[in-house]
This record gives C-alpha cells, structure tokens and sequence, in this order.
C-alpha cells in the first residue's frame, strides 16, 4: 500500500484511509508480504487511529435506531452480518499490527494510547468482546480510564450492557480508577438498554458514605432523562405514569443531597410531564426554576408549546412561544412552530396556519417537508389564498439543498438503482 506523504512525519488521515478503503476491496492481507512505498516515512499513533476508525465505518455501517418501547434499544450493528462483524474484527487486529511492526520506518513504532483506543473501540462495533479484553489485557499499562469509558460507552449503544458491566468491574484489574465520569457513563449505558435496576444499585453504591465517587447533578440528571425517554415511549399510559414518577423520586431526591438541578435537568423532568399530561405539575417546576434563578431556554417552553398544540389549545401555545421572546429566553424555531402549524391545521384554521407559517420562512427557519406539504394541501381544500410562490420556491429549493446534505452525511439513505 503506496503512501505518498504529505509532511515529512507521517501521512495525513485524509490521505490514508481512501488508501485503507483500496486496500480492504482488493482483499489484501495486512502481514509481511505487504510492503509500504519506498518514500513512506512511517505512521504516526493519529493516523493509526484514523485508520482504525475507518475501519468499521466502512464495513459496518451504521443505521438509524428505532425506540422499542417495552425492551432495551437495539444494537446499531444489529443489522450487520455476522461474517462482516468477524472480518472487520480480522482487520482491525491485522492493521494494529502491520501498522507498528511490518510499516514502521526506519524501526519499529511504539504503541500508544490512541490507537489502542480506537482499535478497542472498533472491536466493540465487531461484537469481537473475548479479543477485546484480550487486547486491553495485553497493554494494561497503556489503557486509560478515559479510554475504558470510551468502551463503556460503545457497548451500551451497541446494546450490550452486561459486557458494559464487564468493562467497569475489570478497571481495576487494568489498574485504572472509575472516576465520576465514568460512573455516569456506566449508568446511562444500562439506561439506555432498560437496566434501570442495576443502574440504581450503582447509584445507591455511589451514595453511600466514604465511596470514591459520590454523586453529582449530571448523574442524577441521567437517571431522570431516561426514565422520561422510556416511561414516555412504552405506549402505556401506566407504565409511562410510574416512569415519571421514579423520576420525580430522583428529582427529589437530588435536592436532599444539597445538589441543585440544571436547566437540563428541568427539561427533561418537564418535557416527560408535560408527554404524561400533568401539566400542572409542569408549571410548578416551571416557576421552581424561575424563583431558584435557573433561566429557562427554548427547549422549555417547546415542550408546553407541543402540550397546548396536542390538547388543541392553539391560543396558549402561541401564549407561550410569544412570551419565550418576550423574556428573551430563546428564539422560536421550526421546532416551535411545527406543533402549532399542525394543530391549526386539524382543527381547520388554515388561514391562521398560514400566517405563522409565512412568519417562521421570513424568520429564517425553514420548515419541514411533511409541514410544507401538509400547508399546501389544506390551502388548497379550504380555499384559502395560496403561499407567495417566490416563498414556495424558496422553501423547495431549501428542502432539497438539506436533502442533498443529509445524503452527503449518510450516504446509505440514497437510493439504490438496480
């Protein structure tokens, strides 16, 4: 694999991985026989990492998640076969060590901390867990506890918390110390798969008196995201209600131990009430954040924005986006706007929806496809007065240049020719 680089050190990562992507469709082996260019002067530990971390996005691509409501979210590689999950595996240990023994130039390359990172890291996203730990065992004294939360992370969006579990009970074997971070990690990766029950014993080992790392308000705020997160999503109305009610507990609870909730904390604490419809408790902790000095922003008043546009009371929905600007707590966007464009529309107000909807294009915020759609169509049955057709072109052309983006970042959302 030829490698022209660019500064006298080491190629760039830009340079490097379309070499790597050439290298894994012509199916070479990354051993001895596989000799570097003559005028390449070696890696450096960052674009050994590049490299690395190219290798699963290209073999295992990711797709978009789906909420399960009654079970644990699904794996981002899921999907993927389990011949591509044991290549990329292959690869990824093949290149860690071609890339420090067989491509060194003149000698060979020390092993450092990124590219131990980035490797361990890719062999989450193989499902490759017995190699991992293999991995990490082999170079203890380089593996970080910055690095082991990096792999605590990985394995709960990939579904996988009981080896999350793994990962943390063996920091110690590695000689690294689980700090707070690493906690709050640890806790929102069992969060994320449903294991709310281990998630609060490791909150309650954290409260307890003389424990390493006590608690802080991110933790706290964790718990509570997620219990809203999943007790909305369930589609049961009971379930969803003791959810928000556990979350209310942890809320509670945070106060008693002297520690004082975000605006973060508040968010998500609202936006689950207000999902539950307990809009009264809602406007509690909405004046609780004023009188404690806590300024709301727009995340905030969304959420009574959506409330009052779902239960049809436009007029107090509107209330609350003019008063977010009033008090200068935030500026109305397309995710404002969208709940009250829709919920003037099923109630036929279709002359009013067209106002706000000229007013969020001439804000500068472009709405969303099915909005655009769904103002045209009701224009039309109910005869109103059609949009400017220079804001409709606008609008068009707005939509497919975000189209075009989108597929530039996800390129596995175009459509496939056959």
């Amino acid at each position: 694999m030829s490698a022209s680089p660019p500064s006298p050190t080491s190629p760039s990562p830009s340079r490097l991985v379309p070499q790597l992507l050439v290298a894994l469709l012509q199916r070479r082996r990354f051993d001895s026989t596989l000799r570097p260019s003559p005028t390449f002067r070696g890696f450096s530990p960052h674009s050994i990492a590049a490299a690395l971390a190219a290798i699963p996005r290209l073999l295992l691509p990711r797709f978009p998640r789906r909420l399960c409501p009654q079970r644990p979210f699904p794996s981002s590689s899921a999907s993927s076969s389990p011949a591509n999950r044991r290549l990329s595996a292959a690869l990824t240990l093949a290149f860690l060590s071609w890339s420090h023994d067989h491509a060194a130039h003149p000698g060979r390359v020390p092993f450092s901390e990124a590219p131990l990172r980035a490797a361990a890291l890719a062999l989450v996203r193989a499902h490759a867990l017995p190699a991992l730990f293999r991995l990490l065992r082999a170079h203890a004294p380089l593996v970080s506890t910055a690095a082991l939360t990096d792999v605590i992370r990985a394995l709960g969006e990939e579904g996988l918390p009981r080896h999350a579990l793994a990962a943390f009970h063996r920091m110690r074997q590695l000689r690294c110390a689980p700090d707070a971070q690493c906690h709050n990690t640890l806790i929102a990766a069992l969060c994320r798969n449903g294991r709310f029950r281990e998630a609060r014993f490791l909150l309650d080992q954290m409260e307890r008196p003389g424990a390493r790392c006590a608690p802080d308000s991110y933790t706290y705020t964790v718990l509570i995201s997620w219990y809203c997160r999943i007790g909305v999503g369930t589609g049961c109305r009971k379930a969803a209600r003791r959810r928000i009610y556990e979350a209310g507990r942890l809320f509670r609870r945070m106060g008693e131990k002297g520690l004082q909730p975000d605006v973060v904390t508040y968010n998500c604490l609202i936006n689950g009430l207000c999902k539950t419809y307990r809009i009264e408790r809602a406007h509690e902790l909405f004046d609780e954040m004023l009188v404690k000095g806590c300024a709301p922003n727009r995340v905030t008043y969304n959420s009574f924005v959506r409330y009052y546009s779902v239960v049809n009371e436009v007029g107090k929905a509107v209330e609350w986006m003019r008063q977010m600007d009033e008090k200068g707590h935030g500026v109305a966007s397309s995710s404002t706007y969208t709940p009250v464009i829709h919920s003037l529309c099923e109630s036929g107000r279709v002359g009013e929806a067209r106002k706000f909807l000229i007013e969020m294009a001439e804000s500068g915020h472009l709405p969303r496809e099915h909005t655009f759609k769904l103002m045209k169509d009701a224009i039309g049955d109910a005869g109103e007065e059609p949009l400017p057709a220079e804001l409709c072109q606008s609008i068009e052309d707005g939509i497919k240049e975000r189209c075009q983006q989108v597929m530039r970042i996800k390129p596995i959302m175009r459509p496939v020719t056959r």
